[in-house]
């Protein structure tokens, strides 16, 4: 009677309890069709642009750069080396009122690091406040995939929530949990990027 009564004890406390959702988005992607015609291959990463409040994720954007590089093979996307996208474009900045994200900027750009594409990626929300208490940060991206004759190929933005270390054990350090973070959003981001044909 009394392991009965502790089975459905722990039936109840199943039944009530709800895995926490580790990644929560809301996408809004354009696919162009200049991306089948073009088809690119070796893509130049641009340095990730902190935009948000009090540039909040500005210690992470190297790591995001990264997160970017890694995930394009999945997309069958060619990552070229940071040292020659910078190398090519040291001498053009954005301008005043500009961002990385500004069309006129982008097309400025286009093709100048011998390219098929840029990705270009800016923050605009990076929200760390949940962290310590609920190992989530809220965040949003915005992203242009911008074809070296100036032609947008695919553009976007990204915004939800994301724990660290998703379903899995988060890591324990403040940094270590706001880039595994970081990991899971632009891995979902690059989810959205129309891959490449064969």
């Amino acid at each position: 009677m009394v392991m009965r009564f502790a089975g459905l004890v722990l039936v109840a406390l199943l039944a009530g309890c709800k895995t926490p959702v580790p990644l929560s988005t809301t996408p809004s992607f354009v696919t162009y069709p200049a991306l089948a015609t073009h088809n690119p291959n070796d893509i130049g990463v641009l340095p990730v642009e902190d935009g948000s409040p009090a540039l909040a994720a500005s210690r992470h954007l190297d790591f995001m750069r990264q997160v970017l590089r890694r995930g394009l093979p999945a997309r069958l996307y060619a990552p070229m080396r940071n040292e020659v996208v910078d190398a090519a474009l040291s001498h053009v900045q954005p301008g005043p009122g500009e961002t990385m994200m500004t069309p006129a900027y982008l097309k400025r750009i286009a093709g100048k690091a011998a390219e098929d594409a840029l990705l270009a990626v800016h923050v605009h929300r990076w929200d760390e406040s949940r962290l310590l208490s609920e190992m989530k940060v809220m965040f949003e991206f915005q992203a242009a995939l911008i074809a070296s004759d100036g032609e947008f190929l695919w553009s976007g933005n990204l915004s939800g929530e994301v724990k660290a270390g998703g379903l899995g054990p988060a890591p324990r350090d403040r940094d270590g949990m706001a880039r595994s973070c970081a990991e899971l959003a632009l891995t979902d981001l690059l989810n959205h990027l129309t891959r490449r044909l064969p």
